[in-house]
């Protein structure tokens, strides 16, 4: 049988195979292979006895290529990442450095559109904003004033709560159209 062959069906790479080959290993069958590791290897070196629970290159590719749907495979991430209520060390320290690097990834995307001139500095928008408020304000105040000869001589109350909402979908509208981003 021929090494690379092999090597896949024991789920071991070819070059790690090729080292068992010169120790003795038959390569005649997968079962006289097996049966030879399971005789001359020591069980706590191999990845199953792996600390960190890393299964190796062949199961990980295993893994990822299975059939599952898109969808039963976001299912089951999103039920198994980001438990930090978990009292398993493990799926801890995985969660914490998944936060790191999605942490990270984000924070790089920031950088790229503040280089790329797709953001705007905390101060711009608070001033802008601030301005935008000042100046509703202003028309609320304002809204009384001019509003109040128009509201005395009217006696009923329909045409009053029609002066009433014109004059507040005017402020409403030009509160809107001021946070409009003007591109300078």
């Amino acid at each position: 049988m021929e090494t690379k062959a092999l090597a896949k069906l024991l789920g071991i790479s070819h070059q790690f195979c090729n080292r068992l080959k010169k120790r003795g290993m038959p390569t005649v069958s997968l079962e006289a292979a097996a049966e030879w590791r399971r005789q001359n290897i020591d069980l706590t070196q191999t990845k199953h006895w792996r600390i960190d629970g890393n299964p190796g290159k062949n199961a990980n590719e295993t893994l990822a290529t299975s059939n599952k749907p898109v969808e039963e495979l976001k299912r089951d991430v999103n039920a198994t990442q980001l438990d930090l209520e978990t009292k398993d060390a493990d799926t801890l320290f995985k969660n914490a450095r998944a936060l790191k690097e999605k942490a990270l990834a984000l924070q790089a995307a920031a950088d790229f559109e503040q280089r790329m001139g797709l953001l705007i500095e905390k101060k711009l928008v608070e001033k802008f904003v601030f301005d935008a408020a000042r100046q509703f304000r202003d028309g609320l105040m304002i809204c009384s004033r001019r509003l109040a000869p128009e509201i005395a001589c009217q006696t009923d109350i329909t045409e009053i709560e029609i002066l009433l909402n014109r004059e507040f979908r005017e402020l409403l509208e030009h509160f809107v159209n001021s946070l409009a981003i003007k591109k300078n």
